[in-house]
């Protein structure tokens, strides 16, 4: 696990070293380490403590409004379970991991909290349940701190796709493709809990059938976010979509799916649909 920890205390930083089990304590003269080189990290509120915890596919950037060392072990356990929940699936049913479509997991035994929200997910949007996973893992590991640590806010950012649960108005950028207008815009979120998912057929290394530069899907779930926003992905090859993309949207916003709006970006294009607040 390598995580990164930035509080007022900007010159101390912890760490595991590789996969060893032994957690070290690095001290840090004037530069940071820097672990997790994904520049949208670098605008974190600094009202959040930030930390970085990374397994396997898995990497996390989490803030969370008080930060404590107990946090490193909890999470990175978590997510080293999940991923033995999924594994253990894997050995006797792979169409659930390679899977387009809605999978039935009402046989698998034992059918685990995060195998089941996917699931229940992939079948709301019509997509296959991996749609769901970073949604899902993000989504976990912002109820166990909230839960178990106590957390009065936080947000959990896996690969681009996020989990919040905030006290106070927040602003989540946009990145729709490195030369697109539309970096500047900011979206607006309120006191309450989120899930913001993105879809892209240009950049990123999860499957998409279209060509949106994003597809971004705002929700009171990550897990459904992250799906319906795969579902729209898939189907948006050009702006000239947008209107039959925005049919089916209409029919998803609501309180079923829990989902309050959606921001479409193709080349020069931009579409905005629902409970959605813009910022420069």
């Amino acid at each position: 696990m390598e995580f990164e920890f930035e509080g007022k205390m900007r010159k101390k930083h912890y760490g595991y070293v590789g996969q060893v089990d032994k957690f070290q304590e690095i001290q840090m003269s004037q530069r940071k380490l820097r672990i997790v080189k994904k520049f949208y990290r670098n605008y974190y509120s600094e009202r959040f403590t930030r930390f970085y915890v990374k397994y396997k596919y898995t990497d996390l950037a989490i803030g969370v409004d008080k930060f404590n060392l107990q946090m490193l072990d909890g999470v990175y356990d978590l997510v080293r379970n999940h991923y033995k929940e999924l594994e253990r699936l894997r050995e006797f049913n792979k169409e659930f991991f390679e899977s387009f479509k809605p999978v039935d997991v009402s046989l698998f035994q034992p059918i685990t909290d995060i195998i089941l929200a996917m699931a229940e997910a992939s079948k709301l949007a019509g997509v296959g349940p991996m749609a769901a996973v970073a949604g899902a893992f993000a989504e976990s590991v912002g109820k166990y701190l909230l839960k178990i640590h106590g957390s009065k806010e936080v947000i959990v950012e896996n690969g681009g796709d996020i989990y919040l649960n905030v006290r106070s108005e927040v602003r989540i950028g946009i990145f729709a493709n490195f030369d697109s207008e539309f970096n500047k815009l900011s979206i607006i979120l309120g006191p309450g809990e989120y899930g913001v998912c993105t879809s892209s057929g240009k950049i990123g290394h999860s499957v998409s059938f279209g060509n949106a530069d994003a597809a971004c899907v705002i929700a009171r779930s990550a897990v459904i976010a992250d799906a319906f926003a795969t579902k729209y992905g898939n189907l948006i090859k050009s702006e000239k979509d947008f209107e039959k993309v925005l049919g089916l949207v209409k029919d998803d916003i609501d309180e079923k799916r829990y989902i309050l709006g959606v921001l479409f970006v193709v080349k020069n294009k931009l579409l905005v649909y629902g409970n959605v607040r813009l910022s420069v």
